[in-house]
């Protein structure tokens, strides 16, 4: 059994757990004392909240869960799991939030890549599995371990884990696209990323940063609405200003068109030219005729009506 300790929340600042936590904080969190409604505050106000924003929108420190079990104090030890650095209990129920240091921070869109978050979407969703934690919870909010409106503990655990460190213990499958409704955790943000990025890149040339950015928020916030959970606002923000600013450097344009050539020559080169079939295909699924029939009818698998853009709708 680990060390689990019960601590006093309002001694924060001399406990070193707590203060890296408040250390890691973003300048101006989102914060509440109202699960209803949450308002962005310098970080030095938003911590006498009882909910607070443990990431900044575009960079993870903390994987955070939501454990709705009357024992959740001792979830991960009975489920051979590592301990996380702080346990936030509701004193009512017994329901707790976990909170995992990430020895490295996850940079989710600075650099345009998906990879990193791909990763850290696997490691979450199969730690999540493993903990019996709530599916559904977004982690945007977590009770906040320096307040005193919960029963706050540390375990002892190391001061951080690596990604790789946490995977010793899990069962890790390799992060797969899915249906957007299916989505949950960080695999929404990675789906957004992909999907905007793709509308982006054939436009860049022609727009300015700001101008990009005005024409991809609605298509980020429509496709946003496909998930069954989907992101907050600024997650949404914080995805369509990183890719309108990668699209917007001075180096892309000419580097994206000669990728561009490259790939389009490939695909040609093995399948053939799709743009009449990828229209065709596009006109009749906007006019209602069912994947399965226009996949029959021109001759290709769903799989590439998919990555044309045909997704399922929403029910």
């Amino acid at each position: 059994m680990y060390a689990i300790k019960q601590i006093d929340p309002t001694d924060w600042q001399n406990v070193s757990t707590l203060a890296q936590f408040y250390a890691d904080l973003a300048t101006k969190p989102y914060c509440t004392n109202d699960k209803g409604f949450s308002h962005i505050r310098t970080k030095s106000h938003a911590i006498k909240h009882a909910y607070i924003q443990p990431n900044h929108p575009e960079i993870i420190k903390w994987l955070v869960f939501d454990i709705d079990d009357p024992q959740a104090l001792f979830v991960f030890h009975d489920n051979d799991l590592p301990p996380p650095q702080i346990i936030i209990k509701n004193p009512e129920n017994g329901h707790a939030h976990y909170a995992y240091r990430l020895t490295k921070p996850v940079d989710k869109w600075r650099k345009a890549s998906t990879k990193p978050v791909e990763y850290l979407a696997s490691v979450q969703k199969a730690l999540r599995l493993a903990l019996g934690a709530d599916k559904g919870y977004s982690g945007n909010l977590i009770k906040n371990p320096c307040h005193n409106l919960h029963e706050v503990y540390i375990t002892g655990a190391k001061p951080s884990y690596t990604l790789a460190e946490l995977t010793e213990y899990l069962e890790l499958e390799p992060y797969q696209q899915q249906e957007p409704a299916n989505d949950e955790g960080y695999g929404r943000n990675v789906n957004v990323f992909n999907y905007v990025r793709h509308q982006a890149y054939p436009m860049a040339q022609d727009h300015s940063y700001k101008e990009l950015e005005r024409i991809l928020t609605p298509i980020a916030e429509a496709y946003n609405q496909r998930f069954d959970v989907p992101l907050y606002p600024n997650e949404l923000k914080h995805i369509v200003r990183s890719i309108a600013r990668y699209c917007t450097r001075k180096d892309f344009t000419a580097s994206h068109r000669a990728f561009s050539e490259r790939q389009r020559a490939r695909v040609t080169k093995r399948w053939g030219d799709n743009t009449d079939k990828q229209k065709q295909a596009l006109e009749m699924y906007q006019n209602g005729v069912k994947k399965t029939v226009i996949s029959k009818e021109l001759g290709v698998t769903t799989k590439t009506l998919t990555r044309w853009g045909l997704r399922a709708k929403k029910k």
